[in-house]
């Protein structure tokens, strides 16, 4: 970084004279730092590079980036990546979160936990019918709360493991989700 007050030195040849004049110095505030501001909420996740991709790379990312941003929405209510990924048409799992993190949002309630973490994830061959594939992985969800204003409990749990399986499809638009249910 170049600092603003460069002091050039070595000059062979002499300044011309200037006609001084009384120079008023005034001193200028000190400047005071502002503490950045630390996130108290739910952080959305980073949408993965690899979502760029059409192929099997690119299905595993936008399978595990949605279900990053599960605990994310339900704590925010912000639906934008949400719906942008979501075929609504076939993912009542998709359609069921949206709404109630409408009803948490419009209600004032605090949602926290539900993160999940994934292992295992495999991509099936892709389905030439449709032209989706089907992406499944293992799951740790931790515990949740779901509560008022006041404390009082709506929901909570004590997480859950299992297998999911998420059917994705790249659209123009990106990636979508077609279904996601919990295998067997």
């Amino acid at each position: 970084m170049v600092g603003i007050g460069v002091v050039l030195g070595g000059c062979s040849t002499p300044a011309p004279e200037v006609e001084k004049t009384p120079s008023v110095v005034s001193e200028a505030p000190s400047p005071t730092s502002t503490p950045t501001p630390v996130p108290t909420g739910p952080v959305k996740p980073e949408r993965p590079a690899d979502m760029d991709r059409t192929d099997e790379v690119g299905a595993a990312a936008a399978a595990t980036y949605f279900l990053e941003l599960y605990p994310y929405v339900m704590a925010t209510g912000d639906l934008e990546e949400w719906d942008a990924m979501t075929w609504a048409e076939t993912c009542e799992f998709c359609t069921t979160v949206r709404d109630e993190s409408l009803v948490t949002k419009q209600n004032g309630y605090i949602y926290s936990g539900a993160n999940l973490e994934l292992s295992s994830v495999v991509v099936g061959a892709l389905d030439t019918l449709i032209g989706g594939y089907p992406v499944t992985a293992d799951y740790v969800q931790s515990p949740h709360r779901s509560e008022t204003v006041a404390g009082d409990v709506i929901s909570e749990d004590d997480g859950s493991s299992g297998q999911l399986q998420i059917d994705t499809i790249s659209t123009d638009e990106g990636w979508k989700i077609l279904a996601l249910v919990v295998a067997g």
